[in-house]
């Protein structure tokens, strides 16, 4: 299982890139935790609403600038997952859930 705040590599589940970095927030109070996800889609791109990734590693990292999309909500299968690459602090997903919230209340 991953750990929340994990940073995984995932196909793109819309099919615009070949692999995908997502920010895994669900925790083991998911009720299929380990066989499924909620996370944030990451992308090179900063929109007004993005939080930067520098700066919020604890391990591993990312190869280019990046940034967390916090409406970009996902749900993503285990057996789909490629790899971790890196985890953020628990304040940066923390963070990020608060900010994903205001796209769903």
């Amino acid at each position: 299982m991953y750990e929340r705040g994990v940073i995984v590599v995932v196909a793109d589940p819309f099919g615009h890139t070949p692999r995908r970095p997502y920010l895994i927030l669900s925790d083991s109070s998911h009720p299929f935790a380990g066989n499924q996800y909620i996370a944030l889609g990451i992308s090179t791109k900063e929109y007004s609403d993005s939080l930067p990734l520098a700066g919020a590693y604890e391990t591993g990292t990312i190869d280019r600038e990046s940034f967390v999309s916090p409406w970009a909500i996902v749900s993503l299968m285990d057996s789909d997952i490629e790899r971790a690459v890196a985890q953020v602090t628990s304040e940066f997903t923390d963070s990020a859930a608060a900010r994903q919230t205001r796209y769903v209340e």
